[in-house]
């Protein structure tokens, strides 16, 4: 019976919480650019909710978007990669864990500029996921990040590259 009471209170509560995310979901979606106090709420319900039910499958999803949400909020970025990370420690067998080890790599790159970090971030995920989808994605920006061009070198170099492929067309 004690075990009956205890969770039909937790039920409630769990409704509560999901509810509230999906009205979050749609809520975010609705603004154009980012409403960081909705924002916040967000990330807030989706850790708790993790926290709260970490057999729960959903739950890695959430705070996959959690970290997706972080990574477009000014100052969050190093967060974001904390929140990736989490989902790769705590779910290593969830299909979002290869993609948390690409985000990383991401989030260090765009959001960090720490090409370092994003190197060994990439390389990782290549190393552990060599056939996923995303290994193209990340062996291109591997290769973008180890070009030592500058922006105007390597316009010249296109355009260079457009004239002798148009000549080989004629």
């Amino acid at each position: 019976m004690l075990t009956m009471m205890a969770s039909c209170q937790t039920a409630p509560a769990e409704d509560s919480l999901a509810t509230s995310i999906k009205k979050m979901e749609v809520e975010i979606k609705e603004h154009v650019e980012l409403d960081t106090a909705i924002a916040r709420k967000l990330t807030d319900a989706y850790l708790e909710y993790a926290d709260l039910h970490p057999e729960d499958s959903i739950s890695p999803y959430y705070l996959s978007r959690a970290a997706e949400i972080y990574k477009e909020m000014p100052g969050r970025a190093l967060t974001a990669v904390v929140t990736y990370n989490k989902v790769l420690t705590q779910y290593p067998e969830s299909p979002m864990a290869p993609r948390a080890v690409f985000m990383i790599g991401f989030v260090f790159d765009d959001k960090l500029n720490d090409s370092t970090r994003a190197v060994k971030s990439y390389n990782h995920f290549l190393t552990e996921y060599p056939n996923h989808p995303m290994a193209d994605d990340a062996r291109q920006l591997l290769q973008m990040l180890s070009d030592t061009l500058t922006e105007e070198e390597m316009v010249k170099m296109w355009m260079e590259k457009s004239k002798t492929d148009t000549n080989d067309t004629k």
